[in-house]
């Protein structure tokens, strides 16, 4: 909040008086309300009763909105914060912590066994290191969702009145309780940073895991160093896309009632697809051209490229298919392996197709194999 509004110094000041503005329109509807009901309902005491309180609530709800949202946000930061302990920003402490923990349980008594575990030691920096990377862009993320929660906030305050008015109102009512719920969801966003930290604890536990170490060979050390990569690679996509979505996930479960672990396991799943993907194209691009350790880098970026892009198109309800986007790329990549005399054969005939775009869907990919085996002298 103090960074918000050090930021944006009149924004809360103006959105004030904006709702000071739109107030006697929540009054309006409220009349408007209480007078359908009156006429159009049964005349009896209670139903009069009735009405007269739920107009009263409208009109607490009205002028304590700000306070009880701002409460609300403050409290289900702090329980996530110092309660769960989750931050995506404090990857790198949460491995440091799982990984003494592990060790703490294992004794090294014999000096081979402290020789093989200086290795695992020199690994477990390279992997920490990488976690910090992750981190310290989740940081990044961390601090402009706040910033966007406040901004959602307060412009959801101010034009709050009109939609207080909606509940009066009987044919209007189901859009202002929309309203409200998903400005709670919004005030809670936090939460879902807290539901994703379960499981990248879970997935720090795997890395951490010192089971191939007990083998005190060759194998358990490779078999350790495969068991991290794949973990970091799970963690820096889960890591970037929950921090991301995990936020606007609860916020739709809140006004809609979807399932949040549902919605989480699918995105997650359709990220890391779409990031090994993405990761093996750019790997295969680089490494190519510069050899093993462009290939890495390459694998690497493909990554962290693909797992934002995916977690903004999830959030929007983009039909973008990994695997449409594997056949077309598949597609093009066998184009590529032709000779250079087929190539400049093309080149020299006018009325050569050219190869399709890359299609999100891979719709165009599909019809054409299947023309293909329909025709296959074509």
């Amino acid at each position: 909040m103090e960074n918000f509004n050090l930021l944006f110094p009149n924004f809360t000041t103006r959105c004030s008086e904006l709702q000071s503005i739109l107030t006697p329109v929540a009054y309006l509807f409220l009349v408007i309300g209480m007078i359908s009901s009156t006429v159009g309902g049964h005349h009896v005491p209670e139903a009069s009763l009735w009405t007269f309180g739920r107009t009263i609530v409208y009109i607490v709800v009205l002028t304590q909105l700000v306070t009880w949202g701002n409460q609300i946000s403050t409290i289900v930061d702090t329980t996530v914060k110092e309660v769960l302990n989750a931050d995506p920003s404090k990857v790198y402490t949460q491995y440091s912590q799982a990984l003494e923990t592990r060790k703490s349980t294992t004794s090294q008594a014999g000096w081979w066994e402290k020789l093989f575990n200086l290795g695992a030691s020199v690994f477990e920096a390279v992997i920490s290191a990488l976690l910090w990377i992750v981190g310290f862009l989740a940081s990044i993320i961390v601090f402009y969702a706040y910033l966007v929660q406040k901004f959602i906030l307060y412009v959801g305050y101010a034009l709050s009145p009109i939609f207080i008015g909606f509940l009066a109102v009987r044919t209007l009512n189901q859009i202002g309780v929309n309203y409200l719920l998903s400005l709670t969801g919004v005030m809670i966003w936090p939460l879902g940073w807290g539901v994703a930290s379960l499981v990248t604890e879970g997935l720090l536990d795997f890395m951490t895991d010192q089971s191939f170490l007990w083998n005190q060979s060759m194998g358990g050390a490779a078999g350790y160093a495969f068991q991290n990569f794949i973990g970091v690679a799970f963690v820096g996509v889960w890591l970037i896309f929950s921090t991301i979505a995990a936020p606007i996930i609860i916020q739709r479960a809140i006004a809609t009632g979807i399932q949040v672990g549902s919605v989480l396991v699918g995105g997650a799943t359709t990220a890391m697809t779409a990031a090994m993907t993405g990761g093996v194209m750019a790997a295969g691009a680089w490494g190519a051209a510069e050899g093993t350790a462009a290939l890495a880098t390459g694998t690497v970026s493909g990554l962290v490229t693909a797992g934002v892009t995916l977690a903004g198109s999830s959030l929007n309800g983009s039909t973008y298919s990994p695997t449409g986007s594997l056949l077309t790329a598949l597609g093009q990549m066998r184009g590529k392996g032709v000779s250079n005399k087929q190539r400049n054969t093309d080149k020299s005939d006018p009325n050569a197709q050219m190869s399709p775009a890359i299609d999100g869907s891979g719709d165009q990919a599909v019809q054409a194999l299947l023309q293909k085996t329909k025709n296959p002298h074509s």
